[in-house]
């Protein structure tokens, strides 16, 4: 009988996406994930960030007073998002209205 070596699935999952082309994917997801501790507490209770597409991640607001606000801080959270999560397009943040999370 052979004995066999296990891996742990963190060393081995990078190159699974990698050979399945999911890694760039994983990665947004990661990204779309990390909104709400980027944002911090007060934001991220009132916005959800849905999903980034084509360097743009798109967030629901609950208000749209809140839309204008964060339209001032977007390019600080910008550049918190990318230094979270590298190798990740992120050009812009797109704020929409959304009445109920």
């Amino acid at each position: 009988m052979v004995a066999r070596r296990f891996s742990r699935i963190g060393d081995v999952l990078p190159a699974v996406l990698r050979s399945l082309g999911l890694e760039q994917r994983f990665r947004e997801q990661k990204l779309v994930a990390a909104w709400p501790s980027v944002a911090g507490d007060e934001i991220a209770a009132r916005t959800h960030a849905e999903k980034l597409e084509h360097g743009v991640l798109y967030v629901f607001v609950d208000h749209g007073a809140w839309m204008q606000e964060l339209h001032f801080i977007e390019k600080d959270l910008v550049r918190r998002l990318r230094e979270r999560v590298p190798g990740v397009t992120l050009e812009r943040i797109r704020f929409r209205a959304k009445r109920r999370f």
